[in-house]
């Protein structure tokens, strides 16, 4: 376990660091993996409500993938009725939809990859994106790496993405795409958030040592902290660490002592690690985008609060 300590901000405020690389000065972004679908059914209508809720209420950033059911389409419906400025705009390569988000479905080859952003620029509606991540790279053999590099490169070449990320992975996992060069940007995922801080320590310096900036996504750790919080408690599915679901009703005890739910202490905290440039919020439905946006509006915990979930970290 890496007991690194993140850094708390002072304010939410803006993200230079990315303003600078062309993809927004917003420090918060939408996630659509819970509005399309990924986790299961969804009302496509509530769907689409909340994105064009999300652009009224002046979300800046939205972040789909193929593998997100139908989060490439909504946005791309929801981007055809919005008359505001055009959003930053991310997307993904490397997995394709599968039956359901347990079940992985991988094409890396350069037609695959090319196939997957074409048809994502067709039904998003624009001629290129912002921003376009390699999903889940430790699925790459790493003979492979270098010619799934040069294939992403070819399509930034085209002028069909503007800037390449990296979305996932950790440690020997991310070998041979971090100090390529090709990528400006990583996603951590599952490595810093209210309940696991080790990204802190291991991938926070290293892309920074490249000059990549971060996003932090799934910042309830895929539910556990907030509406999935008792199912994962009362199951303890094998594909949510041991560790992670203890420290939760740690944090739960701690948000009830001081009067907040799960959900706002987790994002509030999040929100306030300065190690990451932006965080990635997710949503299923309108009144969980409001409530998020409502917690980014309420400013960073508290020292002695932030310091409590940093200590939690630290109990085995």
């Amino acid at each position: 376990m890496n007991l690194s300590r993140p850094t708390r901000r002072t304010e939410f405020g803006l993200a230079p660091a990315l303003a600078a690389q062309g993809l927004g000065d917003s420090r918060l972004a939408l996630g659509l993996a819970g509005l399309g679908g990924a986790w299961g059914p969804v009302d496509q209508e509530e769907s689409l409500t909340t994105i064009l809720r999300a652009l009224e209420l002046g979300v800046k950033v939205f972040d789909a993938a193929p593998a997100y059911g139908s989060a490439e389409k909504l946005l791309g419906q929801a981007l055809a009725q919005w008359r505001g400025p055009r959003p930053i705009i991310s997307t993904k390569v490397g997995r394709l939809p599968g039956r359901d988000s347990h079940e992985g479905n991988y094409d890396h080859t350069p037609a695959g990859m090319r196939a997957s952003l074409e048809h994502s620029l067709v039904v998003l509606g624009v001629a290129k994106v912002d921003l376009l991540f390699l999903h889940e790279p430790q699925m790459v053999p790493a003979a492979e790496r270098p010619r799934v590099v040069d294939s992403l490169r070819a399509l930034q070449a085209d002028g069909l993405v503007q800037r390449l990320g990296i979305a996932g992975g950790c440690g020997v996992e991310l070998d041979g795409f971090i100090e390529s060069g090709a990528f400006d940007m990583m996603m951590l995922f599952r490595r810093v958030d209210p309940v696991i801080l080790d990204g802190v320590g291991t991938e926070v310096p290293r892309v920074r040592r490249v000059g990549m900036t971060i996003y932090g996504a799934s910042p309830l750790h895929m539910g556990l902290l907030g509406a999935r919080h008792l199912q994962f408690v009362r199951e303890r599915p094998d594909w949510v660490w041991g560790p992670q679901i203890d420290r939760a009703m740690r944090l739960q005890t701690l948000a009830e002592k001081h009067g907040m739910s799960l959900t706002t202490l987790a994002h509030r905290f999040i929100f306030g690690v300065d190690e990451l440039d932006r965080v990635v919020i997710g949503a299923s439905n309108r009144r969980e985008l409001e409530s998020a946006l409502a917690d980014f509006a309420s400013g960073p915990l508290p020292q002695v609060m932030f310091d409590a979930v940093c200590d939690l970290n630290t109990v085995l």
